[in-house]
């Protein structure tokens, strides 16, 4: 059994630092920023009141409950309620217990490719079949390319939208279409709106937002990991029908217990912080239009500019064919090699021929990083015109 390719790029770059060297790190999937000092002085407060050093409930702190409630009300435009939601640590685990709800052993759930390779982990923990279903050229997927992949055994899909890696965010007709294909098909929809905040577009839309209808069959999965920097907090939920609910909060119950009470304490003062994220968006919106410039004017690489999310996700296959690399497996490592600077390779996420860059990063950590970049894979496209146009002269 392989652990998630991300985490083995962040060892290899973790060692290198161990070693002195002066790694710059584009691959990890989680905003450099510190968490808020207003979450962090709530958690302090949480420490010192004796109430959060005794068992919480399994469900999760009703007062934060309540409030994702009234958040996925507002992203959804249909009424939810403390019940309706369970706390879970992080949204991975989130993922994982609207899964286990759904599946018995070898029933298959469809996931976007090229996609986030926890989306098939959790699956896998719950014993069911991860099936990749290819997405259009704008890493968007559709109802015809889910049918295609669909079988009597298909119970699910995890759906994302701003996707991770590829930043792909699905407008509202597309998503009526998914819809509608779920509900023929009975499929439920687990919608992992993770990345919601970072929308550059102004098109996102939760999938009930555009089609009601579907709400008796939709599992909305979220958390503060990304809008608030709170990756190491492990703070996420699931908001779903009773059934799936009354399944997660059972397993909870019977192996963590609880999420601890102080990090949800945290969470509770982050879902009041609507400056944060609104801050952090704006930030990612310039650095991303900063990288994905400095990319494309490497020869060799193409890079879209992703809808959505905190990652670049530029095809690198004319760099690998004239550099003689294998893949971007082997370009990552020299990178991180060479160049001290970690990226993901496409591999990762069902991308051979792509890399995952993230731009959650500070100005000077970027900064440098693009220089980096353009020094080793130089020269640019431009200076190659140039050389070019001289050359024929």
């Amino acid at each position: 059994m392989t652990d998630n390719p991300i985490f083995a790029v962040a060892a290899r770059a973790q060692a290198l630092r161990a070693q002195g060297v002066d790694v710059i790190t584009l691959a990890a999937g989680e905003p450099q920023a510190a968490t808020s000092a207003m979450v962090v002085e709530a958690a302090v407060g949480a420490v010192r009141d004796p109430a959060t050093h005794h068992y919480g409930t399994a469900q999760g702190d009703p007062a934060l409950r309540a409030l994702v409630a009234a958040a996925v009300t507002d992203g959804t435009q249909l009424p939810w309620s403390a019940d309706d939601v369970q706390v879970a640590l992080g949204a991975k685990h989130a993922l994982f217990l609207a899964t286990q709800a759904l599946i018995d052993a070898g029933d298959e759930v469809l996931v976007a490719a090229p996609g986030w390779p926890g989306h098939a982990e959790v699956v896998t923990a719950a014993g069911g079949v991860a099936v990749p279903v290819p997405t259009d050229d704008q890493f968007r997927i559709s109802a015809e390319a889910l049918d295609n992949r669909r079988t009597p055994r298909t119970r699910a899909v995890i759906f994302s939208s701003p996707g991770n890696p590829t930043g792909a965010v699905h407008p509202e007709p597309r998503l009526r279409q998914i819809a509608d294909w779920a509900q023929r098909h009975r499929v439920w929809v687990i919608s992992d709106d993770i990345y919601q905040a970072f929308d550059y577009t102004g098109t996102y839309r939760s999938i009930l937002r555009a089609a009601p209808q579907l709400r008796a069959r939709t599992i909305v999965v979220g958390g503060v990991s990304k809008e608030h920097a709170m990756t190491g907090w492990r703070v996420g939920w699931l908001a779903a029908p009773p059934e799936i609910i009354a399944s997660a909060r059972l397993h909870v119950s019977r192996t963590i217990t609880h999420v601890p009470t102080v990090n949800q304490r945290a969470a509770l003062a982050a879902l009041g912080d609507t400056g944060t994220p609104v801050e952090a968006a704006r930030d990612y919106r310039r650095r991303r239009a900063l990288l994905v410039e400095a990319l494309n004017g490497i020869a060799g690489i193409d890079c879209p500019l992703p809808d959505g999310g905190m990652f670049a996700f530029p095809d690198v296959t004319g760099l690998l064919r004239d550099r003689g690399w294998a893949g971007s497996t082997e370009l990552a490592a020299w990178l991180l090699d060479i160049a001290h600077l970690a990226v993901v390779p496409g591999e990762a996420f069902n991308a051979p021929g792509r890399i995952r860059v993230c731009f959650a990063v500070d100005d000077e950590t970027l900064s440098t990083a693009i220089g980096r970049l353009q020094t080793a894979l130089g020269p640019t496209a431009h200076e190659t015109t140039v050389r070019q146009t001289e050359e024929a002269r």
